[in-house]
């Protein structure tokens, strides 16, 4: 870079650094946008998951967030479960995060799908994350289906709720 370049870069930062003026507003765009981001979830200091997001939207005015094509690895005491969401959506300062679009989460040779899921504080400060569609667990020998689940992810427990219905044996992972 030649000096005279430099110097016109130079100048064209500093004018867009300079200090608000009293009696001046300052215009801050209150939204956004990052494409190929990727992120981590601590939780007092433990890492609880991995991810990332082909586009997330952030507003600094509300702490709302939207991803698209997600890809997180929750990091359980049973082992890693992988997810993937089209679409999802939360509000940082609240804890909360719907995924939708098709969830599907792998662990091993298990797989369960849902078409969304949230996450929120339950009563005791923890993250739950919970559905109330269709939820279909399926592995070697057996496919679970029910109508609402609930996950405890610092045990890696899942609850099928809705009248929970079981088939095992031979083909039946559809």
């Amino acid at each position: 870079m030649r000096l005279r370049e430099a110097t016109f870069v130079v100048l064209f930062l500093a004018a867009g650094c300079r200090p608000v003026r009293q009696g001046e507003a300052r215009q801050v765009a209150p939204e956004l946008t990052m494409d190929g981001v990727q992120f981590q979830i601590d939780r007092g200091g433990v890492l609880k998951a991995t991810g990332e997001a082909a586009r997330l939207t952030y507003r600094r005015d509300t702490t709302d967030v939207a991803a698209t094509d997600l890809t997180i690895d929750l990091l359980t005491p049973t082992g890693p479960v992988h997810v993937t969401a089209p679409t999802g959506a939360g509000r940082l300062v609240g804890k909360t995060f719907r995924v939708s679009g098709g969830l599907r989460a792998t662990r091993g040779a298990d797989e369960a799908t849902t078409p969304s899921a949230i996450t929120r504080p339950g009563p005791d400060g923890a993250t739950r994350i919970e559905g109330d569609e269709a939820i279909q667990l399926a592995g070697p020998g057996y496919r679970l289906t029910g109508t609402g689940f609930d996950i405890d992810p610092a045990t890696g427990e899942l609850a099928i709720r809705g009248k929970p219905h079981l088939v095992t044996g031979v083909g039946a992972r559809p």
